[in-house]
């Protein structure tokens, strides 16, 4: 009697084995996916400041034209070297003569042009820097673009939080559905940094009063990680 439940007693375990290999397979081939975004900010002081203006110049003569821009350019250089900004900081290119008429349809004369650039450590100071630009003949000066000393530094650390926070986020979500294992499927990364606008005379101290913090020059730099996982 005993010899014949050998048989039945195998086909159960057997049938047991297969049942459990089967909700094994549905466990690792259905896994929950979920997404969980984290966010890392990090602020400090801005170091230097870069602003990039353009000299511009309309006469009859392309000669005329050159030499307005020169002499403009000159004023700006004085003015700049006296308010404490050493020539070394200050860039430029080459003077650009063209026919009014190709940038100013129905325009006559010459149209010179010079693109010029700034580095500087005066924070403080930049409304008053662009004033001075436009009051000394710029037409186009940019919004300041704002630097930090180690931004890499900076950057890691915003990193390390968004990853913190996405770490903290997706452990959460495990606990609440019982979730034992997880897999990183996707990483995506993007990152925010000051950017450069075009100011105008009228806006000028506004506009970059507006731009930077309220407390002066303060850069914030912001990491964001969308991760994805796999759960089981």
């Amino acid at each position: 009697m005993e010899t014949a439940n050998i048989p039945l007693k195998k086909y159960f375990l057997y049938s047991l084995v297969l049942v459990i290999l089967l909700f094994m397979y549905q466990w690792v081939s259905s896994p929950m996916v979920v997404t969980v975004t984290g966010v890392g900010e990090v602020s400090a002081k801005a170091e230097t400041a870069t602003l990039t203006f353009v000299l511009s110049s309309n006469n009859e003569s392309p000669q005329s034209a050159s030499d307005k821009v020169k002499e403009t350019l000159k004023n700006i250089k004085e003015t700049l070297r006296t308010s404490g900004i050493p020539e070394s900081d200050i860039y430029e290119a080459s003077t650009v003569i063209l026919p009014a008429s190709s940038v100013v349809a129905g325009a006559t004369g010459y149209q010179a042009t010079l693109n010029m650039g700034i580095k500087t450590t005066q924070i403080n100071n930049l409304d008053g820097i662009t004033a001075n630009l436009y009051s000394q003949g710029a037409v186009v000066v940019t919004q300041p673009i704002l630097s930090v000393g180690d931004k890499e530094k900076l950057e890691k650390e915003a990193y390390d939080l968004a990853l913190n926070s996405v770490k903290k986020q997706s452990n959460n979500i495990a606990f609440k559905y019982l979730k034992l294992l997880k897999k990183i499927v996707l990483v995506q990364e993007s990152q925010t940094s000051p950017s450069s606008t075009v100011t105008s005379k009228a806006d000028t101290v506004a506009q970059i009063d507006k731009n930077l913090s309220s407390e002066d020059g303060l850069i914030k730099i912001s990491k964001v990680l969308s991760v994805s996982y796999k759960m089981w």
